[in-house]
């Protein structure tokens, strides 16, 4: 991110946001988890629905930055409350995921649905059960959105979130273009593996709060800013 004080372009907060969030995008977590999931019962839809969730939370956290939320996300009790919230979040949604498993017909044929919790609850759980999301956006998101100023908050958010859900339509696509080839104990078998990743991210959070009631963000939870003003990397979506 530069670092003048200088306003800058729509342009230029545009391509600065397209990039952080597709920086975000590329690295694997519960977002990408769910997106994958869904995208076995409705397809390449999967992408934009989760997607469309996780857009509209961003927007509304857009929101709440610029009336100064950060300032409470940070502090470490918060920090804490929300890494064990989302940790059990997760944990609840793998525990779904691993015995609830749909029905083949769901994985082979578009729009016949997909459960436990479908696209959009699905797409809100992975977004709100991933502490270091919120710590992000207290930080490093919080210090872009200051850059690009009130004129172009949105235009960050719009940058951000098209990198986001074009690759999880991506993502969403290349699998459904395989379900044909799944059988049944193979798919079982793939749902809850998925199902068992977004259960080690879940106990991941929870054992790191400790570490944020040291210290909140500051101890460690979130990439810090890379040197020469570029913005940090979050954890994988």
């Amino acid at each position: 991110m530069p670092t003048s004080r200088a306003n800058p372009s729509a342009v230029t907060v545009l391509l600065t946001a397209l990039g952080v969030g597709l920086s975000g995008a590329l690295m694997p977590g519960p977002l990408t988890v769910v997106a994958l999931h869904q995208a076995m019962g409705i397809g390449m839809a999967a992408g934009v629905l989760v997607g469309s969730t996780h857009a509209a939370l961003e927007l509304l956290m857009v929101l709440a930055l610029g009336a100064g939320l950060g300032r409470l996300l940070v502090r470490p009790a918060n920090a804490v409350a929300i890494a064990v919230a989302g940790g059990l979040a997760l944990l609840a949604m793998s525990w779904q995921m691993m015995t609830v498993t749909p029905a083949l017909t769901a994985a082979t044929h578009p729009g016949t649905g997909m459960t436990p919790s479908g696209p959009l609850l699905g797409g809100a759980i992975a977004t709100l059960g991933n502490p270091y999301w919120f710590l992000w956006w207290a930080t490093i998101g919080a210090s872009q959105i200051a850059w690009a100023g009130r004129r172009h908050r949105l235009v960050f958010w719009l940058g951000h979130i098209t990198a986001d859900v074009a690759w999880l339509t991506a993502l969403a696509a290349a699998v459904s273009q395989g379900r044909g080839l799944l059988t049944g104990p193979a798919y079982s078998l793939l749902v809850q593996g998925l199902g068992a990743m977004v259960g080690i991210l879940g106990l991941y959070f929870l054992a790191g709060a400790p570490r944020l009631a040291r210290g909140g963000a500051s101890g460690g939870a979130v990439p810090r800013q890379e040197s020469g003003g570029r913005p940090g990397r979050r954890l994988g979506e």
